[in-house]
């Protein structure tokens, strides 16, 4: 990848960004996402998507490693740098290294998503060989708070060891959680447990349905209400703005998809779908059948042909206080352009408690 104009900035995280700002200005899929499977051996009841860890049929689905590994070298070929695997819980998958260790040798930027409940002392080092940067969640900083949110006796203990294994092999890795009613009173308890094992922490708060429209409740009642999570970004206990990089470099508000998903990013689910982002299951682009390139076009042509934004978002005085969102809107209300009351919720307390307006 070159880019021939202005200077780099050499801090990581700007450097980061104007990575991607510059591949959306190019239509280049720097960053990719690989979710290898929906299983999980934990039931967090506010998960975005989670199925049993012994569902013959989803395993059966799901992409091998040699097919994840070729789908990598075609992504590469095409200007991806950054790739992350996430799941469900990726160490689930008995072939995870036969992925893994040859995707460290394609010059790729790797992040590892994992609840560290199945990271070993054998995972650990193996890891630690080629390392990547890891993130581990945490639910909890007592037993009972982390069991009562991922629903499996004995995860707490067996996430820690994970985390442990880690910090002892020098594996890149930091700490982060999903804020739920249920573990929101431990917020500075895991801070705290992050600090003590040298490691950074991040929190995030805004908590989406599930992407198969089961279970609709129930992330409504595991999540803050939007006064709670701003009241929190307000104290700097979490990140005033929580949507992640590919949000935070704005390409024109007026657009339905204003961040770079689809324009600089991808994700391909285990079925080997390609989609726009980890919430909107659209367009289901085949790249292992058609090819990753005519795959890209199709991803890119659905955000280009996407409608315009409602005409109650262009006209309310609240956008630059928004975490408005396609895919939130098609999870809440079918369509990719209609507003989410809990959006405006938001958008409305973050001018109350004068939290600082991202850039239009």
């Amino acid at each position: 990848m070159t880019f021939a104009s202005a200077a780099l900035p050499t801090d990581y995280g700007p450097l980061v960004r104007e990575l991607h700002r510059r591949a959306a200005a190019r239509g280049q899929p720097v960053n990719g996402s690989f979710e290898l499977t929906e299983r999980c051996n934990l039931t967090c009841r506010m998960c975005y998507i989670r199925q049993s860890p012994g569902d013959a049929a989803r395993r059966a689905e799901e992409l091998s490693a040699a097919a994840w590994l070729e789908l990598a070298r075609q992504a590469v070929d095409n200007g991806m740098v950054f790739l992350l695997l996430t799941g469900g819980e990726i160490f689930l998958r008995p072939d995870f290294f036969e992925l893994y260790t040859p995707l460290t040798r394609l010059g790729l930027v790797l992040l590892l998503f994992s609840n560290g409940t199945l990271i070993t002392e054998s995972i650990a080092a193996r890891l630690a060989e080629a390392p990547s940067h890891t993130e581990i969640t945490l639910y909890g900083a007592t037993a009972a708070t982390y069991e009562a949110v991922t629903g499996v006796p004995g995860s707490y203990a067996r996430c820690c060891a994970g985390i442990e294994a880690l910090v002892r092999h020098r594996v890149p890795l930091g700490l982060k959680t999903t804020i739920t009613r249920q573990n929101v009173g431990e917020l500075d308890a895991m801070r705290q447990m992050a600090h003590n094992w040298g490691l950074p922490f991040s929190a995030s708060w805004l908590l989406s349905k599930r992407r198969d429209g089961a279970l609709p409740d129930v992330v409504a009642d595991c999540r803050l209400s939007a006064a709670e999570g701003v009241a929190l970004e307000a104290t700097g206990r979490v990140s005033a703005w929580t949507e992640a990089v590919l949000r935070e470099a704005p390409l024109g508000q007026n657009r339905t998809f204003h961040c770079e998903a689809g324009r600089a990013a991808f994700v391909v689910n285990p079925r080997g779908e390609m989609n726009v982002c980890i919430d909107l299951p659209l367009p289901a682009a085949r790249p292992l059948e058609i090819g990753f390139r005519a795959a890209w076009e199709q991803v890119q042509r659905y955000v280009d042909s996407s409608p315009p934004l409602a005409p109650v978002c262009l006209a309310c005085d609240l956008r630059t206080y928004c975490p408005r969102c396609p895919a939130w809107s098609h999870l809440e209300t079918g369509t990719l352009t209609e507003p989410v009351s809990y959006m405006c919720e938001i958008a409305r307390a973050r001018k109350d408690c004068n939290v600082q307006p991202r850039e239009v």
